[in-house]
């Protein structure tokens, strides 16, 4: 989503955007574990919608998020405080200081656990390049791509 797109999604009150993004993220997600890879504002979005699941998540991905700007995003979140969802196994935020966007890592600190004691990992990811904010670029980086390989290569085949 284009940052045209963010206070539309996070205005709440004014149209059902929010609800409707929501709704189609959660019919993707589906009912079993599932991997979850999310960008930019996608980030906020996966982290509100697995909020409301329940199966199990061995691995959150979140790409050059927002979620810790305090003053555009971190107000709007929800729920309230701030945690890692239920079933989020593991949690890795990948960032890189060129990324605009994500203007600070998420921090540990920043997040609650969830009753599992899970909390975001950040990780530093250093691409070349003028825009380096693409989801592309984030994936292209082995730490980023491994670990999203290796949490797919561990899940149960789905039916």
């Amino acid at each position: 989503m284009t940052l045209g797109r963010w206070p539309r999604y996070l205005a709440r009150g004014r149209d059902s955007l929010d609800l409707l993004v929501r709704s189609v993220v959660a019919d993707f997600v589906g009912a079993g574990p599932s991997v979850v890879v999310a960008h930019s504002l996608g980030s906020v979005v996966a982290y509100e919608v697995l909020h409301e699941f329940t199966s199990a998540v061995p691995l959150l991905v979140t790409l050059g998020s927002p979620l810790a700007m305090r003053a555009v995003v971190w107000p709007h979140l929800r729920p309230r405080p701030c945690r890692t969802p239920p079933g989020v196994e593991s949690w890795l935020d990948c960032w890189d200081r060129d990324d605009v966007i994500c203007a600070r890592p998420l921090r540990e600190s920043d997040i609650l656990a969830n009753t599992e004691g899970v909390r975001p990992r950040g990780s530093r990811v250093d691409s070349d390049g003028l825009w380096v904010h693409s989801a592309t670029k984030y994936l292209a980086r082995s730490e980023v791509a491994g670990p999203v390989i290796e949490a797919l290569q561990a899940a149960p085949a789905s039916s």
